[in-house]
This record gives structure tokens, sequence and C-alpha cells, in this order.
């Protein structure tokens, strides 16, 4: 299978490593890493249907919930009909603050 990983420079160091139809994140999600972080994955062909897997990922705060908002965003815009992006390993500081926005049950289909 295909791999591709992308490594964010800087202390808080997020990494995303693509398998398949699967993105695989590890590291920090956090607000002084999420926008490289999103360069980074925009070189991949991201297929669909497209998971996220966030079962490595140590630190997040609510940019994290914005990173999964514009991948779900991106696939959407560029595969109407696709299916929802299936999101599994959440770890409970994010299920937590997804929990917190709301966002939870729509996020986590």
């Amino acid at each position: 299978p295909l791999t591709k990983s992308a490594l964010t420079p800087g202390t808080d160091v997020a990494q995303v490593t693509q398998q398949d139809g699967t993105l695989h994140f590890s590291g920090n999600l956090l607000i002084g890493n999420i926008s490289e972080t999103l360069a980074h994955m925009r070189t991949f062909k991201a297929s669909v249907p497209l998971t996220l897997d966030f079962s490595h990922v140590q630190s997040v705060d609510t940019a994290a919930i914005s990173l999964i908002l514009e991948i779900q965003r991106e696939i959407h815009q560029q595969h109407p009909d696709a299916p929802i992006v299936k999101i599994v390993g959440v770890p409970d500081n994010l299920h937590s603050l997804m929990k917190l926005y709301g966002v939870d049950s729509f996020l986590l289909n």
C-alpha cells in the first residue's frame, strides 16, 4: 500500500501518514501547528471513502476540531456524493472537546 507522510516543523510536532484511504494522525494537533499540518495534508491525494485515525494523537485543542471540519468540507466539495468522513481512534481529550462544542454526534457518525 502507498504510504506518504508529512512532518510539521516546530516544537509541537504533528505527523500525518496516509495509507490507502486512511489518514493517520500522531503527535499534537494544536493551534500552533494546525495550519502547517493542513497544508502538508493537502499534498496527499485523498480518496473516498476517507477515514481519519487519531489513535496516536497526544495533545489537542479546538484547532483539531477545525481540522476535521475542514477535511470534511474539502472532501464534500471535491466529491459531493461521497460518504461522510469516518473518524476512528478518538482520544478522550478530543472526544471531550467534541462533546463540549456539541459536534460529537455529527462527527462521530
